[in-house]
């Protein structure tokens, strides 16, 4: 039972920490298609390294992932009429994800 607590322990620190490099992703603009492999792929990275390494990445995660979120969500965003938002002078739609795969 133990075990199964720790185990729960691990997937709530990490699903998050993977969901953001998903989006990490996304910015690269990388298909739709391929997400769930993404994440999968981060997921086994995460759980196959040794527990000292394990929490070493979760920290340097947790850490990197913060301020670039902090710094992604403080920057000044204008959004114009036809929805684009423009971020220093690039543009980028603030809909839904329009990936034609």
């Amino acid at each position: 039972m133990d075990k199964l607590i720790s185990m729960t322990d691990e997937v709530a620190l990490l699903a998050p920490i993977v969901a953001a490099y998903v989006g990490v992703v996304k910015e690269f603009r990388v298909p739709s298609r391929y997400y769930h492999l993404v994440s999968l792929l981060i997921a086994t990275v995460f759980i196959l390294v040794p527990q000292h390494v394990q929490q070493t990445l979760a920290t340097i995660s947790i850490i990197g992932l913060t301020a670039s979120g902090v710094y992604h969500f403080t920057k000044k965003r204008e959004v114009q009429s036809d929805g684009q938002a423009q971020q220093n002078g690039v543009y980028r739609h603030t809909g839904a994800d329009r990936d034609a795969s």
